[in-house]
């Protein structure tokens, strides 16, 4: 979609297709700069039981919102243990891990601004 195609709608995250992520997470694109010419970006995210992802940092803020499950974010300078209805915020430059640490799927709505590429 090209910027001057831009309009409202409605977005089902089950029609995106689902991206894999070190540790066996995984991630969809919901809205994008390259996909709708916007400056952020918004992701999906599902960890299921025993995964993670790979340690990381973004050039980008980042703002977590929890949907479901509890987790933790590891940091170099300690821990956030999360569940449902919180958010975390993320500065850039932060290095981080995710871990789905309870019995159920965690699910994550990420939002990154500036937009990523």
């Amino acid at each position: 979609m090209t910027t001057r195609e831009r309009k409202a709608r409605l977005i089902r995250p089950d029609e995106r297709d689902s991206e894999g992520m070190a540790g066996g997470a995984s991630h969809k694109a919901i809205v994008s700069k390259e996909g709708e010419g916007t400056d952020l970006t918004v992701y999906y995210s599902l960890i299921q039981p025993g995964q993670t992802h790979d340690w990381h940092h973004h050039e980008e803020d980042e703002v977590i919102f929890c949907v479901s499950g509890t987790g933790r974010y590891d940091l170099d300078d300690g821990e956030i243990n999360y569940g449902p209805g919180q958010f975390i915020f993320m500065p850039k430059g932060t290095r981080h891990c995710n871990n789905c640490v309870g019995e159920e799927d965690v699910r994550l709505v990420a939002i990154f601004q500036p937009g990523r590429e």
